[in-house]
């Protein structure tokens, strides 16, 4: 808490993104030895779900339920010890989560912006100590338009009016796209680091495993967003350097030009709308992570030969050729004899006792040749024959 108190008098954004750092860190390190103290109920209720959820594995495998097999036992063995050893130990959940969500996206960031940094003395070089520059100088540079404008004037009658007002806003969006943002996603993985072990022992269950999924989206969406907001205000301080030193130039030999002002606070304007795109980008980012699903158990029954109905290639043998054309008449074979047996079962169904003319509609092939032949009626006489 002493080193935290130290940063009160150091700037307003590097007050604020050191005060929240540091806070964040000592809250997420409490929160956790708070939760998984011998002493807390979250321990008691992690030994009932894993005896629970022993018992329940032990009794798939027993019987064979839900096609557990013996061959499962080191990844399941494997899922627990994992997960004992994030809930029970500072050191590791800090190294595997804390860490990687805090720190890892800064280090990203800082060595991709690292052509941008090459100079000592550019403000991207130090992006804290560059913000916090930037910022005074907004300020100071407001004051000054102001105080050339005079009291009771509106922006729209007075060029200096118009720049201090542009300038002051500009400020207070400087500071909430660079340190609010910043602070705000540090906040957000301290607070999900310290119930990190709750989500974690939820993964057990497959019931609750999506709130483990969604507590591992939120933790990484709020890891994009230092990660990618730092990009953009390296960025930006780079582009922002030159009109900067002009700024201040200006407000030195008391030539202050309302333009300047206004392009510079136009240019922040433009990079804080660049980091509300940012921070969509992370979230739907975050929002790509999917847990893999087991493959379901196949069937092992097997199965019904069936016969080939694709014809057989053109650079198909003789042989291969020859073996098709089998297979196929041994087919049709097959599929004639069941309609003959079909026919006879449908011969035998008529009774014996039925009429002829059922006989006959029953019968769709005469018995010997010539039983079908019947000899036409003469519809009318020729003409002129005797009666």
């Amino acid at each position: 808490m002493s080193s935290c108190a130290s940063l009160v008098n150091d700037g307003v954004i590097r007050g604020v993104l050191g005060a929240v750092n540091c806070q964040t860190r000592a809250f997420a390190e409490a929160g956790y030895s708070s939760l998984t103290s011998a002493s807390s109920s979250f321990q008691l209720a992690l030994t009932a779900l894993l005896t629970i959820y022993v018992a329940l594995v032990g009794y798939r495998m027993l019987f064979a339920a839900g096609g557990a097999r013996l061959s499962d036992a080191p990844g399941i063995a494997l899922k627990i010890g994992a997960i004992l050893a994030l809930v029970t130990s500072w050191a590791t959940f800090q190294t595997l989560v804390f860490d990687l969500a805090a720190h890892a996206p800064g280090e990203i960031a800082a060595a991709v912006a690292a052509p941008l940094q090459t100079h000592g003395g550019s403000l991207a070089a130090d992006p804290v100590g560059g913000l916090q520059t930037t910022y005074d100088q907004l300020i100071q540079s407001a004051a000054a338009f102001g105080k050339q404008a005079g009291a009771n004037v509106k922006a729209y009658s007075s060029p200096a009016a118009a720049a201090a007002e542009a300038l002051s806003a500009a400020a207070g969006v400087l500071f909430m796209t660079s340190a609010g943002v910043i602070s705000a996603a540090t906040l957000a993985i301290g607070v999900l680091t310290a119930v990190g072990p709750v989500f974690i022992a939820l993964f057990l269950i497959p019931a609750t495993r999506g709130l483990f999924v969604g507590w591992v989206r939120a933790l990484a969406a709020a890891a994009f967003v230092p990660l990618l907001g730092w990009l953009v205000i390296v960025l930006m301080l780079s582009v922002l350097e030159p009109w900067l030193v002009s700024l201040a130039q200006e407000r030195t030999s008391a030539t202050l030009d309302p333009q300047t002002a206004l392009s510079v606070a136009s240019l922040i304007f433009v990079f804080g709308a660049g980091q509300g795109a940012v921070l969509i980008a992370a979230g739907i980012t975050a929002f790509g992570f999917r847990l893999r699903r087991p493959a379901p158990v196949l069937d092992r029954r097997p199965a019904t030969p069936e016969v080939a109905t694709r014809a057989p290639s053109p650079e198909a043998s003789r042989a291969q050729r020859l073996a098709f054309d089998l297979q196929r008449d041994q087919a049709a074979a097959a599929a004639r004899l069941h309609a003959t047996r079909l026919a006879v079962t449908a011969g035998a169904s008529i009774p014996a006792a039925a009429t002829p003319t059922a006989r006959e509609a029953a019968s769709t092939r005469p018995t010997r040749l010539g039983d079908a032949y019947r000899r036409p009626a003469v519809a009318a006489r020729r003409a002129g024959s005797p009666a």
